[in-house]
């Protein structure tokens, strides 16, 4: 639309004919000899109250619409987030379980191998011990031995069980006294 004047507005004819009105009457028409058709000010306040009216609704329509697709994009995001977020929980459960597995499998060789080791040294230390003597008495490392199954790791165990050791005391009943071979002599109490 171009202005011309205050009251009056140039519109291009379409079909060649006369722009009319709804309720009959026959506006002003002035040719300028280009296919231009001059308007009135009635004609004029209705295509702008249209345009008005055409302006909000356009508005209206596009704010309805920028807010229904900002709602699906927000529920989209939503969406993918929460897709994201059970994604890494999962993947980072899985890994998690699978490092539990392989330390687990690590824990039990690593017992396995000092446990062969404890059972090893067990052996020895037990092989080591069945090859000493023990005191009857404390039972301490035995360093003197009076009969067959009866040791001391000092005169004074040998001195302190000699009153229950001498009613068995095979040295004794063989050498008619008590032991004398470890050159130990227990005191009558």
């Amino acid at each position: 639309m171009n202005k011309l004047g205050d009251d009056m507005v140039m519109v291009e004819k379409e079909d060649g004919g006369h722009p009319g009105m709804n309720d009959g009457h026959h506006e002003q028409e002035m040719g300028d000899g280009e296919g231009n058709w001059l308007l009135d000010d009635r004609m004029k306040r209705m295509i702008m109250d249209l345009q008005r009216h055409w302006l909000t609704d356009y508005q209206q329509s596009r704010e309805k619409l920028l807010v229904e697709m900002t709602e699906k994009l927000h529920q989209e995001f939503l969406s993918d987030q929460q897709k994201i977020r059970t994604d890494l929980l999962t993947q980072f459960k899985d890994e998690l379980d699978t490092t539990r597995s392989e330390l687990e499998a690590k824990y039990r060789e690593s017992l396995k191998v000092e446990l062969a080791k404890q059972l090893e040294k067990h052996k020895r230390d037990l092989s080591a011990c069945k090859k000493k003597q023990w005191c009857w008495q404390c039972e301490s490392e035995a360093i003197y031995h009076c009969c067959w199954n009866t040791a001391y790791c000092s005169v004074e165990c040998q001195q302190g069980h000699w009153a229950t050791h001498r009613k068995f005391c095979r040295r004794k009943k063989a050498g008619g006294g008590a032991p004398g071979a470890s050159g130990v002599q227990p005191q009558q109490q």
